[in-house]
């Protein structure tokens, strides 16, 4: 799945440097400023930390177009119990987000708009423990997920700022996501998923090479 979005944001990338007037490579990163979990089901590990390369092309008219590739590491943990038994279980995952994005810049700011999707592979480890009415020994399984493919909705802004060459782009990022993509819940006991509204406090830094 990440290849093929890597070979639709080659193409897009292809088109518009094609008709781009500048073209910037470099680094964006940040992190994560909402919650990703809710419920009381779960507690979230995941880290807030997000990094990725990012491409930006300038247009005519103050327009642009800014593609990135951004990862994370996505995770939590939970337990439940009764006196018939113990679980404890975790999830670690990495989670890659695609936007792609149409800015518009005024003078030493922009605000931007687009489309990303995102995919979350990871693994499931737990641990059962029976109590009642005979006590077991302890029970460890193993299981990859393949969480459903998400696409979310983005708008921002920030301040631009440079040297010569050199760009860096303080910013704000809101994206809003189509689905639940992480999900879990105990039959007799509480449940957790994860936040469709994500923000995000980045940094872009570029060179423009064109």
């Amino acid at each position: 799945m990440i290849h093929l979005y890597s070979w639709m944001t080659a193409f897009i990338l292809t088109g518009c440097v094609c008709f781009g007037q500048t073209l910037s490579v470099g680094l964006i990163g940040g992190a994560r400023a909402s919650d990703d979990l809710t419920g009381a089901g779960a507690t979230g590990v995941s880290k807030r930390y997000v990094i990725g390369p990012a491409v930006d092309i300038g247009l005519a008219l103050g327009f642009g177009v800014e593609v990135d590739a951004l990862y994370r590491r996505e995770g939590y943990q939970t337990s439940f119990g009764s006196f018939a038994y113990n679980i404890f279980s975790g999830e670690r995952a990495n989670s890659w987000e695609f936007p792609m994005l149409l800015k518009y810049r005024i003078p030493f700011s922009f605000l931007e708009v687009g489309y990303a999707p995102r995919v979350i592979h990871g693994s499931i480890s737990s641990d059962y423990m029976q109590l009642f009415p005979t006590s077991l020994p302890l029970q460890h399984s193993t299981r990859t997920t393949d969480w459903p493919l998400s696409h979310g909705i983005v708008i921002g802004g920030g301040v631009r700022f440079g040297v010569g060459r050199l760009r860096v782009s303080p910013s704000l990022r809101y994206t809003h996501w189509n689905n639940i993509a992480v999900s879990g819940l105990y039959g007799d006991g509480p449940s957790w998923q994860s936040t469709q509204n994500q923000v995000d406090v980045l940094l872009g830094i570029v060179w423009r090479i064109r």
